[in-house]
C-alpha cells in the first residue's frame, strides 16, 4: 500500500467509530459497480443498484438489492465452428441475501453475504456462419440462483462505506462500491 493510502486509513481509524444494525434498524445503500461477464468476449456492463437493509441481530441483516445495468455490454466472438457471435446484451438482478458483518477494528469489517437471485439477461444480435449470411440472433435469459459475495466496509461517522465482490452466476462477477445510509 502506498503512503497516502495508509494515511487515509489512519486517518479514518482516529475519527470513525463501528457501529452495526441492531434488531429493527434499517438502512439504505445505493451502489455503483460493474459486471465482469466470462461470456462471448463481452465488456462489462456498468451498474447503477440500492440495496435495502433490516437489522436482524447486531452484525446479523437480511438485504434486498436491485442492480440495473446501464452501460456496456458488447461482445463480439468468434465460436470453435467459424460462426461469429456479435451485439448487445443487458443484464438486471433482484436478490434476497442474509449478511453477516464481522468487526476487524472498531472502524473496518468484513461482510459475507448469501442468499437467492432472479436475474435477467437479454441478448441482441447476430450469427454470421463462418460461409454464410448473418442470421438474427435475440435471447432473453431469467432464472432464479443462488448467489453469495464477500466485502469490506470503513465506518464514517453514521454511514458505511462498503466494497464488494458477488458471485451472480459461474459466467458473471458483480465488483461495487456504496455508502449506507440509516434511518
Amino acid at each position: 500500500m502506498n503512503k497516502t493510502t495508509i494515511s487515509l486509513l489512519l486517518v479514518l481509524a482516529t475519527f470513525c467509530e463501528l457501529s452495526y444494525a441492531d434488531a429493527g434498524d434499517q438502512y439504505l445503500l445505493p451502489k455503483l459497480g460493474y459486471m465482469s461477464v466470462d461470456l462471448n468476449d463481452a465488456d462489462p456492463i456498468f451498474s447503477l443498484g440500492v440495496l435495502y437493509g433490516y437489522g436482524i441481530t447486531p452484525g446479523f441483516t437480511v438485504e434486498g438489492e436491485l442492480n440495473l445495468g446501464l452501460s456496456g455490454g458488447e461482445y463480439d466472438n468468434t465460436v470453435s465452428s467459424g460462426t461469429r457471435l456479435q451485439g448487445e446484451y443487458s443484464i438486471w438482478t433482484l436478490a434476497a441475501y442474509g449478511v453477516y458483518r464481522y468487526p476487524v477494528t472498531n472502524v473496518i469489517f468484513l461482510k459475507g453475504k448469501l442468499g437467492i437471485l432472479y436475474e435477467n439477461i437479454e441478448r441482441d444480435g447476430t450469427q454470421t456462419p463462418a460461409a454464410g449470411t448473418p442470421l438474427p440472433d435475440s435471447r432473453k435469459t431469467t432464472g432464479f440462483g443462488a448467489a453469495g459475495g464477500i466485502g469490506a466496509g470503513f465506518v464514517i461517522k453514521d454511514s458505511t462505506l462498503e466494497f464488494e465482490v458477488t458471485g451472480i452466476d459461474e459466467d458473471i462477477i458483480f465488483y461495487s462500491i456504496g455508502v449506507n445510509y440509516s434511518f
